[in-house]
């Protein structure tokens, strides 16, 4: 029996060190998951404020270009001495109106005296005209060529509201640099010509006033040919250049031979005794320059037509005219300037006169000017 009895190698081991030992695990890797929930639960919350660094200020905008805020801050001088030079000849119209511009009191017929120079107006530089317009100079209409077309067809007469209509858009109130009032008409787009003595008997390169209730506004321009005389019977005549004026918005005005008597004409202008009646002239003395006085138009029949022999025709007429007329056109029934109205001669025996320079007369001076015109050889039938 005790030789297989097994040895102490074959006898079994116990196996609760092995149970204890997991359990002891066990326990410790409870204890460790019960401590760590706590600390999760339980660990205080701290709220910590990271500050982030600014952000790179933005790159300075450029600096303004010199040379452009000179150029702008000189325009804006030159706007100020336009504005103050149209305000300076508004303040003087009102007062010109009512002075006597185309009036002879004279029964003989001769030309007024030269006035006394008005206060000028700021001076304000312009350049010379250039181009194929005229320069700076004064012509003398007898040297200038007469020899314009004497035939051709016939034009076909206009309807009273087409010779309004054309009479307003091309018809102006011109305000000289000195403070002289009268009217002027478009002889091309930007070509006004009025009388000599309308712009104060001034020189080239002087200033004018030219406005219209058509143009809506006023427009500086350019007396840039006159006459070597201007006074009454004598030559009287101006062109001003108005570079200003919109493209298409005025319809300038053709000229023709002068009518034969008994012809019918219309005459139209800024008489002063007319628009004083006007509302329109309160706004325009105040500063507004869109309140221009409606043009005034005036109808008759020419009563002779003076002076043809000697190339200085004068067109007697009965279409009225006063203080304010000079300057403006003397029209035909086809919408032809057959004259420039320039003066009137009264007496005590006689009631006045009406007397428009006439339009060959004007051409010629024109042509020696270098001023751009339109000339009709038809006739008015």
């Amino acid at each position: 029996m005790a030789e297989n009895a097994p040895s102490p190698e074959e006898r079994p081991k116990s196996r609760w060190p092995l149970i204890l030992g997991g359990l002891v695990g066990g326990f410790l890797l409870l204890a460790a998951g019960l401590a760590l929930g706590w600390y999760l639960f339980y660990r205080p919350i701290v709220n910590v404020a990271v500050q982030l660094p600014a952000p790179p200020a933005p790159p300075a905008p450029p600096g303004p270009d010199q040379a452009q805020v000179k150029a702008l801050e000189e325009q804006i001088e030159k706007q100020k001495a336009a504005n103050k030079q149209i305000e300076d000849q508004i303040a003087f119209l009102k007062e010109r109106l009512k002075a006597d511009v185309c009036t002879i009191k004279d029964p003989l017929g001769k030309g007024p005296s030269s006035p006394a120079p008005a206060g000028a107006l700021p001076e304000r530089k312009t350049e010379a005209p250039t181009g194929s317009g005229p320069g700076p100079a004064k012509v003398t209409p007898a040297a200038a060529s007469m020899d314009l077309p004497q035939t051709g067809g016939k034009a076909g007469k206009m309807t009273p509201a087409g010779l309004a209509q054309a009479l307003e858009q091309a018809t102006v109130l011109v305000v000289s640099a000195g403070g002289d009032s009268g009217s002027g008409f478009f002889v091309a787009p930007n070509y006004v010509v009025t009388n000599h003595h309308v712009v104060g008997r001034a020189a080239p390169g002087s200033e004018a006033l030219i406005l219209s209730k058509h143009l809506k506004t006023g427009y500086i321009g350019t007396v840039v040919a006159t006459s070597q005389t201007g006074q009454g019977t004598e030559a009287d005549y101006a062109v001003i250049k108005v570079d200003d004026v919109p493209a298409g918005s005025v319809r300038p005005l053709p000229l023709a031979a002068e009518p034969t008597a008994l012809g019918d004409v219309i005459a139209a202008g800024y008489p002063s005794i007319a628009i004083a009646q006007d509302r329109n002239l309160r706004r325009l003395v105040a500063g507004d320059l869109k309140a221009a006085p409606e043009v005034v138009l005036t109808k008759g029949t020419v009563s002779a037509v003076q002076n043809k022999e000697r190339n200085t025709p004068m067109v007697l007429h009965s279409a009225d005219i006063s203080a304010g007329n000079s300057g403006g056109p003397l029209i035909d029934s086809c919408g032809r300037v057959v004259g420039i109205n320039t003066y009137i001669v009264t007496s005590r025996q006689t009631t006045k006169a009406n007397y428009a320079l006439g339009s060959s007369w004007l051409a010629a001076f024109l042509r020696g000017a270098k001023t751009p015109f339109d000339w009709r050889a038809d006739s008015c039938a």
